[in-house]
C-alpha cells in the first residue's frame, strides 16, 4: 500500500540551500568492507554499489573512511588520506551525481578498536622476526608510509575487553590491545588530519563531510568516561571531553565552507548498548539528556552544519539481523531524536531501527531526515518501494563483510534492470509487529 503524502517526500534544504534534496530517505554510512586490499580504495563494485543507490534529489552518506594510517582498524575499509583513494572515490561520485543524487563521505578513526598486532618490544623484534612481519604496520600502504602514525590510539590507555578480528593480517583473532593514550602535542596533528581528509574529500567531488563522532571511535572515545581518564584540557569535565570533537567540527568546516559538515554522534543513556564497550556514567539532566552530549549538541549549533545525525540507542549487536521479524529494535520507543530535538536548531537526521512506517510517523516531528542501513543495503531502489508501498528484499546478514560482490550488488531493483531478482526472499515491513512510540 503506497504512502499517501508521505513527510518522507516532501524536499528539504541542507546548509541554508547549499544541497536541495527532493526526499528524506538517506543511505545511512554501512561499514561494508569492499575496497581493494592494497591500496584502500573503493573499487568497481563500490562505485556500483552507490550508483543503484542514488535517486534524483536523494542523499546517501559514503561508508566509514578512515582518515589516516593511524585510523586503520578493519581489513578491505576505504581511506581518503591519498591521492589514489581519492582517483577512486571521484569514480563513486561521478556515479552518484550523474543519476541526480548527492553524496557525503564520512570521516573516521577507529581509535582503540585499530589493533597494532601485536605490540612488540625492541627485545621482541630482534628475537622474533617472525613476529615482526605481522602487525597492521605491515600492511603495504602502511609500510610505504614511513614516518606516518599508526594504530592504535585512544583518549587513554584503556583497552576494549575481549578478542578482535582486527588483526593484520586477515584470518586471525587476538586479544584487542591497549591502546597508547594520544599526547596532548599531538591533538592538533590529529585534527589536522582530519582537516587533510576533508579537503581530499571535496577533491573527490563529495558533496560534503559527516564528522564519525558516535559509536566508540576515536571522537567518541574521547566524550566517554569510561574511555577518557585525562587529566588535562581534553579530559574531566564535560567541556574539556567535548574539545577535540569541536576541534575537529570547526577545522573541516572552515575547511571545505558552510553547509557541507555534518557530524554523527550515539548520545548514551543508562542501560543503552555500549559499542565497543565505550562506557559512561550517563549524568543525566531534568530533561533526560546526557549532560555531555548536550554540551556537544548546544555547542554544534554554532557552527554553520548541514545536518546532525543522531543514533536511536535501539540496535542489538547484529544479534537479529538474520531474522528481522524477532528483532526488538524496530518497537522500541524513539529517544535520543526527541530528546535532542529541543536542543538541536538545525536539520536532524535519526538512525537506527526504523521501518518506513515509523520513520514516516516521526519524521517531521522528531527529526527531518531518517537513514536506513540494512533496508537499503538489500534495496538499491528503497525510496521507490517506501513510496509506492511495495514488499523488500530481506537482508543477508552473512554476506555483510564477505569483501564479494554477492550480497553487495546483487540485490534487485523491483524491475529487474540490475541485479539477481529472486535470490533474496521478500518481506512486508508492515506486519513486523507494532510500531514505536516516541518517548515523550
Amino acid at each position: 500500500m503506497a504512502m499517501a503524502r508521505s513527510p518522507l517526500f516532501e524536499p528539504l534544504m541542507l546548509g541554508s540551500g547549499v544541497v536541495s534534496l527532493q526526499h528524506r530517505v538517506v543511505l545511512a554510512p554501512l561499514t561494508r568492507l569492499r575496497a581493494s586490499e592494497v591500496e584502500m580504495a573503493p573499487q568497481a563494485m563500490c562505485a556500483e554499489f552507490y550508483e543503484q543507490r542514488a535517486s534524483k534529489g536523494g542523499l546517501l552518506i559514503s561508508e566509514a573512511t578512515n582518515i589516516s594510517t593511524e585510523s586503520c582498524a578493519y581489513h578491505r575499509a576505504p581511506g581518503i588520506w591519498t591521492d589514489a583513494q581519492v582517483l577512486a572515490w571521484r569514480q563513486v561520485t561521478e556515479k552518484v551525481h550523474s543519476k541526480g543524487g548527492h553524496i557525503f563521505c564520512q570521516l573516521w578513526h577507529t581509535g582503540r578498536v585499530g589493533h597494532p598486532s601485536p605490540q612488540l618490544s625492541f627485545v621482541d623484534c630482534v628475537l622474533t622476526t617472525v613476529a615482526c612481519t605481522r602487525g597492521w604496520q605491515q600492511h603495504p600502504l602502511l609500510k610505504a608510509s614511513v614516518g606516518a602514525p599508526m594504530p592504535s590510539v585512544s583518549a587513554s590507555a584503556i583497552a576494549i575487553r575481549g578478542k578482535t578480528w582486527n588483526v593484520y593480517p586477515e584470518g586471525r583473532k587476538d586479544l584487542n590491545a591497549t591502546p597508547r593514550a594520544l599526547e596532548t602535542c599531538e591533538l592538533e596533528r590529529v585534527v589536522s588530519d582530519y582537516r587533510h581528509a576533508a579537503r581530499n574529500a571535496m577533491r573527490a567531488g563529495f558533496d560534503g563531510v559527516e564528522v564519525h563522532g558516535a559509536h566508540g571511535y576515536l571522537l567518541d572515545q574521547f566524550l566517554r568516561t569510561g574511555t577518557n581518564k585525562r587529566t588535562d584540557g581534553y579530559g574531566g569535565t564535560p567541556e574539556n571531553r567535548c574539545r577535540l570533537l569541536l576541534e575537529v567540527v570547526a577545522a573541516v568546516s572552515e575547511e571545505v565552507g558552510p553547509g557541507r559538515v555534518a557530524v554523527r554522534l550515539s548520545p548514551t543513556q543508562p542501560g543503552a548498548f555500549d559499542f565497543f564497550g565505550a562506557s559512561d556514567e550517563n549524568q543525566m539532566d531534568a530533561d533526560g539528556c546526557n549532560v555531555t552530549y548536550r554540551y556537544a549538541i548546544e555547542r554544534l549549533n554554532g557552527l554553520p552544519l548541514a545536518y546532525l545525525l543522531l543514533t536511536e540507542p535501539r540496535w542489538s549487536g547484529g544479534r537479529h539481523d538474520d531474522d528481522a521479524e524477532k528483532d526488538p529494535g524496530f518497537n522500541m520507543p524513539v529517544t535520543n531524536s526527541m530528546t535532542y530535538r529541543k536542543i538541536y536548531k538545525g536539520v536532524l537526521m535519526a538512525a537506527g531501527g526504523f521501518l518506513p512506517s515509523t520513520a514516516s510517523e516521526h519524521v517531521g516531528n522528531c527529526f527531518d531526515l531518517v537513514a536506513f542501513g540494512r533496508w537499503f543495503l538489500a534495496n538499491p531502489d528503497l525510496p521507490l518501494r517506501i513510496q509506492v508501498g511495495a514488499p523488500l528484499n530481506h537482508y543477508s546478514r552473512e554476506r555483510f563483510y564477505t569483501h564479494e560482490e554477492d550480497g553487495y550488488v546483487d540485490y534487485p531493483d523491483m524491475t529487474g534492470s540490475f541485479g539477481k531478482a529472486g535470490k533474496y526472499s521478500l518481506i512486508d515491513v508492515s506486519l513486523l509487529k507494532t510500531k514505536p512510540k516516541a518517548r515523550l
